[in-house]
């Protein structure tokens, strides 16, 4: 009987703690404070070096090199842009996490505001270090996300 109440302990995924879900929840906001601001680097540093983005419209990136590729003549004019995020779920499993969210990306330009409204799936990985990092991340046009935003969209 110890036997099996073991082993069922064993093979119980181990759940979120408050400061998993925090620093998760904190990445997101990272994350756009460095895209709008233009920080390269800050930016590079939320990703795993295996890390894999794949943007609606456009081809995967896979590993850190093709990312900071693509992001880098993105942001060396910071964007004049808002980028919010309407949690939907957030599931942590060990050093594992995916969190699914609604976005709403505005850049204001000369000619007007472009507005792109999504769906993203992101994938977290804890390393070793305890730090919580963005492994996959796929972005889609999603017809039940429409602008205007929500008032809880932050």
């Amino acid at each position: 009987m110890k036997a099996l109440v073991l082993a069922l302990l064993l093979a119980t995924p181990a759940l979120a703690t408050p400061a998993d879900e925090t620093a998760i929840r904190a990445h997101g906001v990272e994350w756009v404070k460095a895209f709008k601001s233009g920080d390269i680097e800050a930016l590079m540093a939320l990703y795993t070096p295996d890390a894999e983005v794949a943007l609606h419209g456009k081809p995967k990136l896979k590993g850190i090199a093709a990312i900071r590729g693509y992001f880098t003549p993105l942001l060396k004019t910071p964007l004049d842009a808002d980028f919010l995020l309407a949690e939907e779920s957030l599931v942590v499993d060990h050093d594992t996490a995916v969190f699914m969210s609604k976005y709403w990306f505005t850049i204001r330009t000369p000619q007007g505001e472009i507005h792109d409204p999504g769906r993203s799936l992101i994938v977290y990985r804890k390393g070793a270090d305890g730090v919580w990092r963005l492994r996959m991340d796929i972005d889609q046009a999603a017809p039940d996300v429409t602008y205007p935003p929500p008032p809880e969209a932050k």
